[in-house]
């Protein structure tokens, strides 16, 4: 089986998710997810639910949180959040141009190619045989192309945009796989280290994404 881009909803269980949400200081506009979660999450694995996936079909659109709203009693704005939170889980995919670092030509090669985003690249190369592949098909040198390939890698990570991802790629951290051999601690001293100012984000949201690392596949491209 290929590795997936995102972790696998069906094996994050609603265990897990509650647990998430329970114990993880979360953003301000998202605190009212703590609100009755155990009765909430009880109703849900009373329906028979057991993974995100679940809970991601039974909420993924206006009408159907409308619908279940009122079959449930629970307020469609907690819902509504709670939808948000979790599709949080599953980052959208990088345009390739907003990586830092490589030229537009390089760039324009691989969307001739029908290859636009960070997904598109992750999936086309999750190997090492496959980037020598593209090199041939692409013209672009592999030491580029490998570069692109571990940033597309790194913002599978949740909370890992394309700066962050860069600042991680030039202080040696080339791949998921290399970062979650590092503490968030590491990370912090490392992200400071490379700025020169002090983190905006603490070890309790590096450590929440690097548990949500641990669901990926992380050990296929290199």
């Amino acid at each position: 089986m290929r590795p997936s881009y995102h972790i696998d909803p069906c094996k994050y269980s609603l265990d897990k998710l509650k647990e998430d949400l329970k114990y993880r200081k979360l953003i301000p506009s998202r605190k009212s997810l703590k609100i009755g979660l155990d009765d909430k999450f009880s109703l849900f694995e009373s329906l028979g639910w057991t993974n995100i996936q679940d809970l991601r079909n039974a909420i993924k659109n206006k009408k159907l949180i409308e619908t279940f709203s009122v079959d449930s009693g629970i307020d469609i704005d907690y819902l509504i959040l709670l939808r948000r939170e979790v599709n949080s889980y599953f980052p959208n995919p990088v345009a390739l141009g907003n990586f830092s670092g490589i030229s537009p030509g390089n760039i324009k090669k691989l969307t001739d190619l029908g290859i636009k985003n960070s997904k598109h690249l992750f999936e086309k190369c999750i190997n090492k045989k496959n980037i020598h592949l593209l090199v041939r098909e692409s013209g672009i040198p592999f030491k580029t192309l490998a570069e692109l390939v571990g940033l597309s890698d790194l913002v599978r990570a949740y909370g890992v945009g394309p700066a962050f991802a860069r600042l991680l790629f030039d202080a040696g951290i080339h791949s998921i796989s290399d970062l979650q051999t590092n503490t968030a601690e590491q990370i912090i001293i490392l992200y400071e280290e490379q700025t020169g100012k002090k983190a905006d984000f603490s070890e309790s949201d590096i450590q929440f994404s690097l548990d949500i690392i641990r669901v990926l596949d992380f050990d296929k491209t290199g």
